[in-house]
């Protein structure tokens, strides 16, 4: 059965279950319709449906049917749907922590990467299995597989997942602490996410490189650029992109004690953040915001707001479970408060929550709380305690140091090679600039030289033109001249003509009065015909002067016929002439001294003599030469 066919049958299999089963849901119609058949084609169509809708909704159904897809597609030996499929599984086991049988799925899956047809059936494989990598913190084999999926994915023109693979990459690479990678994989991202309209993802992966400049002391650096992407998520209203980019303004400000600017981001951050009521992120916000102010109204001694803030954030963070990252942040708000008040008694406490949180990338305010802590220990005579905390914090100092110089010098000799090449970019375009004028010069001299040929070959046609435009009108005059020739001869001719005729009955009076002289009783005599034999001489003198004149008047015409058709008689030229000038057969006949069936013979043999057929008139033919 073709596939036309099993798809014709596919479609009737649906309509029927959909009309029989209509109280059922499409899942239950889709589950009764995959079970009444047995054609492979037409179950794999039915169980591409089916788990689309289980994965639509979530439904821990969808497992034991997108087995069996993948199973089907194998034996049918449709890889890449097969590969395709499994994204959807092996996310499933992802988003379930069941990362070790995603990863073990992945590499069976890539075991039949030979039989795939398309680029994005490998990628999308190497793209999942990278997550569950980086899950496991092994991060360069994460960075390795997200390297390959983008060059995949770009190769296949799957731009958009390519993008998301340089992103998630970029993380990766940023944990690694590859800071040069991490930099180009986010520019690039960028550029694609840009380059595909998709504002929303370009801020998200911009956001994340100004952070990443921020971790690496280059915090006017990452706030220079991150207002380039304010401006832009302004222009797109992208409200929650406008309040992730001005969260971490404050953050950079703070770091910078740049507390003017510190209080307009918060409050910029506090107008922007009621546009997002109704997200979930609304809380975390709102707790966000208020630390930040705790923070500012402390750093520059504002003890009454200060403790405002800080009665306010209790409340709210009160028993309540809070992520790591922003755990710190509450942390430091109220270690500045009680730094402020001067109470080391609650300070304590918090400085050593501080110092013990783990998983986390505040480092900064953790080796600050050390610090501070070992300070308060020194002060109360508490030695080795102080001691082991600036031990701690002088390793972590010195690793954070050394990535920080070492990130620092290839961001600068990153910034030196591409000021380098930005040089040789300039140098090279100011040759090309000075090539191009020469070449514009040069072209110049051209088209002056070409302009020059073009005027006088201009004049040299205008010349030739008007000269052939007066030869044309004498031309047209001479014609005119010839044509009132013509119509004079014309004229000339047709009083000759007439005269003829009245000549011609003469004659045919002298040959009646020749018979009647046979009879002498009719009463002619010699006397009378010789008269009449006379006046018939002149006839044939005035027969002779018809007959130049109708070739003076034809002499174009006579000219032309003979160059066209140079095997007529002289007979065949007169009678054509004659014809020409208009004269009827009878006339022909009267001023040939013949008879009618004479022409009609001669003008049968004119037209073979042509080469006429039957349906072409010998006058017509004769009129338009």
């Amino acid at each position: 059965m073709s596939l036309m066919l099993k798809k014709i049958g596919f479609a009737i299999i649906l309509v029927f279950f959909f009309v029989v089963g209509a109280a059922q849901s499409k899942i239950d119609s889709l589950k009764t319709a995959l079970g009444t058949t047995t054609d492979a084609v037409l179950q794999l169509e039915l169980l591409d449906n089916l788990t689309e809708e289980l994965v639509r909704i979530s439904s821990d159904e969808q497992v034991p049917y997108l087995e069996q897809y993948m199973a089907l597609a194998k034996t049918l030996e449709e890889y890449d749907l097969m590969a395709s499929k499994s994204r959807f599984l092996i996310q499933y086991y992802i988003y379930n922590n069941k990362n070790d049988i995603a990863r073990k799925l992945c590499d069976s899956l890539l075991g039949y990467k030979s039989n795939f047809t398309k680029e994005s059936s490998e990628a999308h494989l190497l793209l999942k299995r990278a997550a569950t990598l980086y899950d496991k913190e092994q991060l360069e084999n994460a960075i390795k597989d997200y390297d390959r999926a983008s060059e995949l994915f770009l190769k296949g023109n799957d731009s958009i997942f390519a993008a998301d693979a340089l992103f998630f990459g970029g993380q990766a690479a940023t944990d690694a602490n590859r800071f040069m990678q991490a930099i180009r994989k986010y520019e690039k991202a960028s550029a694609i996410y840009d380059a595909l309209g998709d504002d929303e993802y370009a801020i998200l992966a911009g956001a994340e490189l100004t952070s990443l400049y921020s971790n690496n002391g280059f915090v006017e650096k990452s706030i220079e650029e991150r207002e380039r992407l304010i401006k832009k998520a302004t222009v797109n209203r992208d409200f929650s992109s406008l309040v992730q980019l001005t969260g971490q303004n404050i953050t950079a400000h703070y770091k910078l004690k740049a507390y003017e600017k510190m209080s307009a981001s918060i409050d910029l951050f506090l107008q922007l953040k009621d546009s997002l009521k109704n997200s979930v992120q609304y809380k975390y916000l709102d707790v966000f915001a208020l630390n930040y102010k705790l923070i500012h109204a402390s750093e520059t001694g504002n003890l009454e707001a200060a403790r405002t803030y800080l009665d306010t954030l209790l409340e709210k963070t009160q028993g309540d479970k809070v992520t790591n990252y922003l755990k710190t942040d509450v942390l430091v708000g109220k270690a500045a408060y009680y730094e402020l008040v001067n109470d080391q008694k609650a300070l304590v406490p918090i400085l050593e929550s501080l110092a013990s949180i783990k998983n986390t990338d505040r480092l900064t305010a953790q080796t600050k709380a050390r610090d501070r802590l070992a300070d308060i220990y020194k002060s109360k005579k508490q030695f080795e305690k102080a001691l082991r905390l600036k031990e701690v914090n002088a390793k972590i100092k010195d690793s954070m140091y050394n990535a920080q110089k070492t990130n620092a010098f290839l961001y600068y000799q990153s910034e030196f090679e591409a000021e380098q090449k930005q040089h040789e970019l300039v140098a090279q375009d100011a040759k090309i600039k000075q090539l191009e004028a020469e070449q514009n010069l040069a072209t110049n001299k051209r088209n002056t030289l070409i302009a020059g040929i073009m005027s006088v070959f201009i004049i040299v046609v205008a010349f030739f033109y008007f000269r052939n435009r007066q030869k044309i009108k004498e031309q047209a005059y001479q014609n005119i001249l010839l044509n009132n020739k013509v119509a004079t001869k014309t004229e000339e001719i047709n009083e000759l003509l007439t005269e003829t005729i009245q000549h011609i009955k003469s004659k045919e009076r002298i040959v009646e009065n020749l018979q009647k002289l046979s009879n002498a009783n009719e009463g002619i005599t010699l006397k009378s015909i010789i008269a009449d034999l006379k006046a018939s001489k002149a006839d044939n003198a005035k027969l002779m002067l018809i007959k130049q004149n109708i070739e003076q008047a034809n002499f174009e015409f006579i000219k032309k016929l003979k160059a066209l058709h140079p095997e007529l008689t002289k007979t065949d030229v007169e009678i054509c002439s004659l014809i020409r000038i208009g004269l009827s057969r009878k006339e022909v006949a009267n001023l040939r001294n013949t008879s009618m069936e004479a022409i009609k013979s001669s003008r049968f043999r004119l037209k073979k003599k042509l080469n006429l057929s039957t349906e072409i008139s010998l006058d017509d033919y004769i009129n338009k030469l």
